[in-house]
């Protein structure tokens, strides 16, 4: 129980009981509250609701002429239910009040990512008689699904989704990736596979996991103002990482393994927010760009069972 202002007739306990805090898109989670009476009091009914609260990256322009980037937040009810009670509770007396929440399929999961922030949270209103309400609100995580394809909604992309490794911003002609294990990660999974390389000019060669956000300007909840740049904002984050020798990735190549450690935010696919997940190989070759191919990845916080 969290300390209670002298004014307030109850005190709350919001529980997710038997989901340790945890939902998943596209399904329902239990809420549960438990309602303690400081003194007499007939609760009527009690109200859960479930909140998302997201924060994107904007770019704004200064009086200067330049331009910085903001955090543009929206927080919004996406879907509530009631429980009419009609129970008298006597001082120090208490009882517990159950419900199911629906998270929709197609919201967008928890994430902590460099461009955006979503977050989930429970509230819940008790109200009674003659007494103002008492409200309380408990965090959720909201796990992605695993189903995730990955789809570009108009965004052009390096990639397509469900074809084998093909050719990324700086297309690598004498650079092959192999064997690749999965195509789907979630938090602590390995993905391994071969590289290998026909390009004798190259010293090594990179192999990552990478995380890319772009977040869309002018796509929220309110008009963005008539001097907003507009352009897409990127930002690339390495999961994971290993070196190779080029020379020992010729012929039949090299074998990698990477780890997902953490999965800050998954594969998601919206007007306002792309976060896309692909596995890339870069050479480092003196005095040009580096050249890369890149496979696509699916991400999901959600670890399923393999029962």
């Amino acid at each position: 129980m969290t300390p209670l202002p002298p004014h307030e007739i109850m005190d709350l306990a919001l529980l997710q009981r038997g989901t340790e805090g945890t939902g998943v898109l596209g399904h329902s989670t239990p809420v549960s509250v438990e309602i303690r009476a400081t003194r007499r009091v007939r609760v009527t009914s009690v109200q859960f609701t479930l909140v998302h609260a997201l924060e994107l990256a904007q770019t704004r322009a200064n009086q200067f002429g330049g331009t910085y980037h903001a955090a543009e937040r929206h927080s919004r009810d996406v879907g509530s239910t009631q429980v009419s009670t009609g129970i008298t509770l006597r001082e120090g007396e208490s009882c517990f009040e159950v419900s199911q929440l629906l998270i929709p399929a197609d919201a967008i999961p928890t994430l902590h990512g460099k461009l955006a922030l979503s977050g989930w949270s429970v509230r819940v209103r008790v109200s009674s008689d003659g007494n103002a309400d008492v409200v309380r609100a408990h965090p959720l995580i909201v796990q992605s699904d695993g189903t995730t394809d990955g789809t570009t909604d108009g965004i052009a992309s390096d990639v397509e989704p469900g074809i084998g490794p093909a050719e990324g911003r700086h297309a690598a002609r004498g650079l092959h990736l192999s064997e690749v294990s999965a195509d789907v990660v979630h938090p602590g999974a390995e993905v391994s596979g071969v590289v290998t390389v026909d390009d004798s000019r190259a010293r090594t060669v990179a192999v990552s996991i990478v995380m890319r956000e772009e977040v869309t300007p002018g796509t929220g909840q309110h008009p963005q103002d008539a001097h907003h740049p507009g352009s897409t904002l990127v930002e690339e984050t390495v999961i994971d990482q290993v070196r190779l020798s080029a020379h020992a990735a010729k012929g039949p190549g090299a074998p990698f393994t990477l780890t997902v450690g953490s999965v800050p935010a998954p594969t998601v696919a919206t007007p306002a927010l792309r976060v896309r997940w692909v596995l890339r190989a870069a050479l480092e070759v003196p005095f040009r760009h580096d050249p890369e191919v890149t496979a696509p990845l699916t991400a999901s916080t959600r670890i399923r069972s393999r029962a």
